[in-house]
């Protein structure tokens, strides 16, 4: 059994099902001023989180945070290849090391946003039925805002770190990867896809966030196609 191959598959299932994930999540394109009176009796500073996941159904956001969060196995089964592929380095084992922690503690960062959306999606609601904002609602929305920038800047700073020394052992040959497939990890290609996403608009709105699993999913994509062909 090819566990190499198995594992790369793994990495670009995962990868998909995280992108589908931020469609689902938060792939809108909310209009503020259609809920200009809601932001202004709720007082909420950050009105582009607090309308982002408004025109989505509970259903929806809730499918967006699942289907990543029962993917993380195939995305730690990722990390078996990538540290195969490369020489054996006290580098490749914290490239390894690195990535692996990220993944584990990414789902909770992923899964915030649902409760944030959810926790919009209620407050609005009950704005339009009463037409007065739940005293209580802008000190929740804060706090869970709180939570998910705190899970998410640790999840993708950690994550980055393992990127960050995998591509440079691709850069400098340590890897089965030619030098130049560096160009194509995480590390640049996540970057590129979320500006062309933000400011180009490219696949607007439904690709609106998903720059990260853009990157993660032509990484494995790419890294598949490789291996069958020149290393397998």
């Amino acid at each position: 059994m090819n566990w190499v191959l198995i594992s790369l598959v793994s990495g670009l299932i995962s990868g998909v099902c995280w992108l589908v994930g931020d469609i689902f999540l938060v792939g809108f394109d909310a209009d503020e001023q259609q809920y200009k009176d809601f932001l202004q009796s709720t007082k909420i500073k950050n009105t582009d989180m607090a309308v982002l996941m408004l025109p989505g159904s509970v259903k929806r956001l809730r499918f967006g945070a699942l289907i990543a969060n029962f993917s993380i196995p195939f995305m730690l089964l990722s990390i078996y290849s990538l540290y195969t592929l490369a020489e054996p380095s006290v580098w490749s084992a914290i490239a390894a090391f690195s990535l692996g922690i990220g993944f584990c503690v990414s789902p909770v960062a992923h899964v915030a946003f649902y409760y944030v959306g959810t926790l919009c999606k209620s407050l609005f609601e009950e704005f339009s039925k009463n037409k007065t904002a739940n005293p209580s609602g802008k000190s929740l929305f804060e706090e869970y805002m709180f939570f998910l920038n705190i899970t998410w800047a640790v999840a993708v700073g950690i994550t980055f770190l393992g990127w960050i020394v995998y591509t440079i052992l691709i850069f400098l040959g340590k890897t089965a990867f030619p030098p130049l497939f560096g160009l194509l990890t995480p590390l640049i290609i996540s970057p590129v896809a979320g500006l062309l996403t933000s400011k180009l608009k490219l696949g607007s709105p439904y690709l609106n966030g998903a720059g990260l699993n853009i990157g993660l999913s032509i990484f494995f994509a790419a890294s598949l196609i490789y291996y069958l062909i020149y290393v397998g």
